[in-house]
């Protein structure tokens, strides 16, 4: 019943965004007036990057709407999606998709009906409904991000988790900080739940504010764990969606607690992505240019922009793995790598207390600089642990947003190198996958092995000659043996393939690596063996686990979810075998063009006027060998064997969560969640997925986005903007109280954070404030860094001392109150 509500109120709310407009505009360009004040404020202040959200969406609806840029943009992405795997699933899913259907052909029709009708009244309200069209897909691998929406991210002023009295009560949420000084300081009172977010209960507050913030994922329990700390996600310097990463919810929060407390009204916070060197920026037409066709102003400086970053590059310090008090302090195995933050790197752990050995995979990324570093840390892992006499295995993949296919397949090779992994996917097959297909296939056959291009095109996605028939055990001969006789769905024709496993020239070209497993045969049983996630296990992760469980037998254990009995999925991101980045389909398009002219009609222009910073697609889906309806992945129920919450001990401790999951699959079945255990649960949808979203009889009856500060994030339709959700922004400037809340990479400091005053006649903004903030520290080795812009101070000021994890800082921070002797931006 829940699901059913939160389906129908995700579709009332999205009438919110736009309305036809009651003046009819005299160009492509919306009549609006401008807002100098908040627009101004933001992009001219140079030493400033965090503001109330309030401010940010008077500017963002301040922006004029022009109807030409708008249809470009349409256009664009409707022949981008059609590459998209999965459109006749999403319009009409099967019974075991947890998510509400969404028709996006239809509601890109309507888009394009509306700019014609003029409906949109700004431009803020156009990329508002469009990201929520795109994003209601739930799929990691459809995304959109770019324009206006794309310079904001969103902060409440305080985070939040889900802990479990003793693992089998339903989970209460509370504020973190609250949690972790109680548990790390003895102090003589106890941290209290939240009851009530804006007079709303808690519960219902965040599975609403989830169901439209939290980008991606299959199924409720995934959208609630993206809003939770998480120092799986800390680690690798990122937020939680509703601590820096979340949509606009409002201008105020409130916080009611079990004991009767209230903290709040507070204001929401919005993050700029850009400011520094932009220059004056007055009009709206200079603001239109800049948010969203991404045109700097004349006067910016793009030669002081390289000199900082020339001067960046070259004091880049080596990379060395971070640390956070929620892990144990020193890993025994870790991933050799120069490319990535330490945070990101393969970990090894070894608990000898409890024979049993932790591999932590924050994700699947091949180092181009190293692309042996990850599978030669995963083979010294097992080989030590062995030596070691280690008797059970951990695999940690919380957080995991993907990466590399053919290194999810490596890893499960090298963990069972007998078994041969099944890896089938296939594309939807359209005019411009024909085109592209047949253009580029017969060129490359054409070519002899001396050329550069043979080499080149190896692994591209339309050259198929490459893979294998699963049919036939043959490569395929041609394009058109490759399309053959297709499975069909709603209409929609599809292809299957199968990565060539066999060809060294194939995988070497696509990851840089060879698979080849365990030289030293199979390290341990799958009955050994458990994996551990949070449900946020997309793309090459969901690989991953797809064969760890299905084809060798390991069983899962997820963590947290709803506060709800039953069972959850553990892999909840996008199951899609194939990410098809927009940069690298213009790419092939104009290669295609280039090399037949005949497919120019085909293959139309991907020109455009609008800001695009990322545009991805689901090129292909992953099916099951024993599956005769061939359902893609992404629409198939995957319950976990073992559903855990996380309790007191466990979420802010992870030596404690790895013993609490292996307790509950091979000690204590009671601590596995009332009816979460596959053994009592069939492996069909625990529920009825909302009413579905049609875009073209709701877009056309669509509201004016309006802030009208409202505590309530319900009452605000800025809640669908679904900006850059995807991709969390780092830590740097999020609220704290001490170093340990920045997760060891930053310094908790006071800095100058730019509020808001009002009295009766007016607002002003930029009036400042000091504030705790995570801020870097300076490299310099005589000076310490705080202050928003990194501002250093004399030699003989206190310096403040890098602490261990769980340590106070032990000095001073009396010097943010200083005159700071010159500025650094950074």
């Amino acid at each position: 019943m829940l699901r059913q509500i939160i389906g129908t109120l995700v579709l009332l709310l999205m009438q919110v965004f736009a309305v036809t407009s009651q003046q009819q505009p005299t160009s492509s360009t919306t009549a609006l007036t401008f807002n100098p004040t908040s627009c101004g404020e933001i992009i001219n202040n140079e030493e400033v990057s965090i503001f109330d959200a309030s401010q940010a969406h008077k500017c963002l609806t301040s922006l004029p709407f022009r109807a030409d840029i708008a249809s470009q943009l349409v256009q664009y992405v409707n022949d981008m999606i059609q590459f998209h795997s999965t459109l006749a699933y999403l319009a009409d899913p099967p019974q075991s998709y947890q998510q509400p259907a969404v028709d996006l052909v239809s509601g890109l029709s309507q888009f394009q009906r509306d700019i014609d009708n003029n409906v949109f009244r700004n431009e803020y309200a156009f990329e508002a409904a469009l990201n929520h069209l795109i994003h209601a897909a739930h799929d990691d691998h459809l995304e959109l991000v770019g324009g206006a929406l794309s310079r904001f991210t969103y902060a409440a002023p305080y985070r939040i988790v889900s802990v479990s009295s003793d693992g089998v009560e339903l989970p209460k949420v509370y504020i973190s900080e609250d949690l972790l000084a109680n548990e790390t300081r003895y102090l003589p009172w106890q941290s209290s739940a939240i009851r009530t977010i804006n007079g709303q209960d808690v519960v219902e507050y965040l599975t609403q504010f989830a169901a439209v913030n939290s980008f991606g994922k299959l199924e409720p329990h995934a959208d609630w764990n993206m809003l939770m700390r998480s120092a799986a996600l800390e680690i690798q310097g990122k937020r939680e969606a509703f601590h820096g990463a979340a949509t606009y919810p409002g201008d105020f929060i409130t916080f009611t607690f079990e004991n009767g407390t209230t903290v709040g009204p507070l204001p929401w916070e919005a993050l700029f992505c850009c400011n520094g060197g932009v220059g004056p920026l007055q009009t709206g037409d200079e603001l239109y240019d800049f948010f969203v066709l991404g045109h700097y102003p004349a006067s910016y400086d793009e030669n002081l922009e390289a000199d900082m970053t020339t001067i960046s590059n070259r004091a880049a310090p080596a990379i060395t793995p971070l640390n956070n008090p929620a892990y144990p302090p020193k890993a025994d195995v870790t991933e050799a790598s120069y490319t990535r933050d330490g945070g990101a790197l393969l970990r090894g752990y070894f608990l000898h207390d409890s024979s049993l050995a932790v591999l932590s995979i924050p994700h699947f990324v091949v180092d181009r600089k190293a692309p042996h570093s990850f599978s030669n840390a995963v083979k010294q892992f097992l080989a030590q642990s062995t030596k070691a006499g280690l008797k059970k295995v951990v695999i940690d993949v919380q957080q995991n947003p993907g990466g590399s296919p053919l290194l999810a397949l490596e890893t499960f090779k090298i963990f069972f190198p007998s078994i041969k992994p099944w890896a089938s996917s296939r594309r939807r097959v359209h005019p411009m996958a024909n085109a592209l297909g047949s253009a580029l296939t017969t060129y490359w056959q054409n070519l002899t092995m001396d050329r550069p291009e043979y080499y080149n095109l190896t692994a591209n996605e339309w050259v198929v000659t490459g893979r294998l028939d699963l049919d036939t055990g043959r490569n395929f001969t041609s394009w058109d043996d490759f399309v053959g006789p297709t499975d069909r769905y709603r209409g929609d024709g599809f292809t299957k393939k199968q990565y060539n496993l066999s060809s060294t020239l194939f995988t070497m070209k696509a990851a840089g690596i060879e698979i080849d497993g365990h030289d030293n045969g199979q390290p341990y049983k799958p009955e050994d063996i458990i994996i551990l996630s949070d449900g946020l296990c997309s793309s090459a992760c969901a690989l991953f686990m797809e064969l760890m469980h299905h084809e060798a037998g390991v069983q899962t254990v997820v963590i947290g979810g709803q506060p709800s009995y039953g069972p959850m999925q553990a892999p909840s991101g996008s199951r899609g075998a194939a990410l098809y980045k927009a940069e690298n389909m213009h790419r092939d398009i104009e290669l295609a063009r280039g090399i037949d002219k005949s497919r120019h009609v085909d293959l139309p222009s991907r020109t455009h006027a609008f800001l695009i910073t990322t545009a991805t697609v689901n090129l292909r889906d992953q099916v099951r060998q024993t599956d005769s309806s061939a359902t893609p992945l992404q629409f198939l129920y995957e319950a976990a064997d073992c559903r855990i919450f996380l309790v007191p001990a466990t979420w802010y401790n992870y030596t404690n969560l790895w013993k609490y999951a292996v307790d509950a699959i091979w000690q204590n079945p009671a601590f596995c969640t009332k009816g979460s255990r596959t053994d009592h649960t069939q492996p069909t949808h625990p529920s009825v997925p909302g009413k579905p979203y049609n875009a073209s009889s709701t877009l056309s009856n669509l509201a004016d986005s309006q802030s009208e500060g409202h505590p309530s994030s319900l009452q605000d339709d800025s809640n669908f903007i679904l900006d850059k959700v995807g991709s969390p922004g780092k830590l740097e400037g999020r609220p704290c109280q001490l170093h340990t809340d920045c997760a060891g990479q930053l310094s908790c400091q006071d800095v100058q954070v730019c509020g808001i005053e009002q009295n009766s006649q007016k607002e002003f903004y930029g009036i400042p404030e000091k504030q705790k903030r995570c801020v870097e520290w300076c490299d310099n080795y005589t000076k310490k860094c705080v202050g928003w812009g990194k501002t250093c101070y004399q030699d003989n000021d206190p310096i403040l001392e890098q602490p261990f994890p769980g340590e106070t800082m032990k000095a001073s921070i009396a010097m943010a109150q200083k005159t700071p002797l010159r500025a650094i931006t950074g």
